[in-house]
């Protein structure tokens, strides 16, 4: 059975180390966490491990291992050998993933050197070196030479959190917008508000000149009939 692209973490069976690359650019045994009189310990020297791996499936159906976290390639040495070191290096390496008899377990190995040489652990200490084993033939041999790659958990929980902050972000944008129309349609409002009081204050103010105009006539008209009366007598 082939392995699905992804994120995963790669777990011996046996001593149930992590691979995790080291500083010195070689995959290393590694625990989730590692209690000591300083507090923890990770063997990169980072707040957080790099034990996260990036399996790709090319199109000769091989697979590449790259760290996540430094981008290096999971590579054996250019002609590799019996219990030699798991390296990291910057350039693309090849490896076959194949699934054992136990579902969900599988060995990751090379057949560069004509033979089957398989990811193991010699012990289950910690920054122990990742190497070469040949194939195993006993059970014990088997289990501590099977690696488990497990979908990394963690990274997807990390993933969600990450699109939560989005959503939040995105929540807190449309807030913004609605609140910015908001302000707009209050501004609106104000401005029509205001248009009226003006509108009122001219109409009033139109009423009151046209009321002084027509009491003006008025007193003009009361005038000349006046002025009429007086004259007309006088004839």
């Amino acid at each position: 059975m082939s392995i699905d692209p992804g994120v995963y973490t790669i777990r011996n069976v046996m001593h149930r180390n992590f691979a995790a690359q080291s500083s010195e650019g070689t995959v290393v045994a590694y625990a989730d966490r590692i209690t000591s009189s300083v507090g923890l310990y990770d063997p990169y020297g980072d707040d957080e491990p790099d034990y996260w791996w990036s399996i790709s499936r090319l199109d000769n159906d091989k697979y590449s291992i790259r760290n996540i976290e430094t981008k290096d390639y999971a590579a054996s040495p250019n002609f590799p050998a019996i219990e030699e070191d798991i390296i990291t290096a910057r350039n693309l390496h090849q490896w076959d993933v194949k699934e054992t008899a136990i579902k969900g377990k599988y060995v990751i190995y090379t057949n560069r050197a004509k033979t089957d040489l398989f990811w193991g652990l010699t012990d289950g200490q910690l920054l122990t070196p990742i190497s070469l084993r040949n194939k195993p033939n006993t059970q014990a041999a088997n289990l501590q030479n099977v690696a488990t790659i497990l979908l990394g958990k963690n990274r997807m929980l990390q993933d969600e959190n990450t699109k939560l902050q989005d959503e939040h972000t995105k929540l807190q944008d449309e807030h913004t917008k609605l609140q910015d129309e908001h302000t707009k349609l209050r501004d609106g409002a104000e401005r029509l508000n205001e248009d009226v009081r003006q509108e009122r204050a001219r109409h009033l103010q139109a009423e009151a000149e046209l009321k002084a105009h027509y009491e003006k006539l008025l007193a003009e008209e009361g005038f000349l009939e006046q002025y009429c009366d007086i004259y007309g007598k006088n004839d």
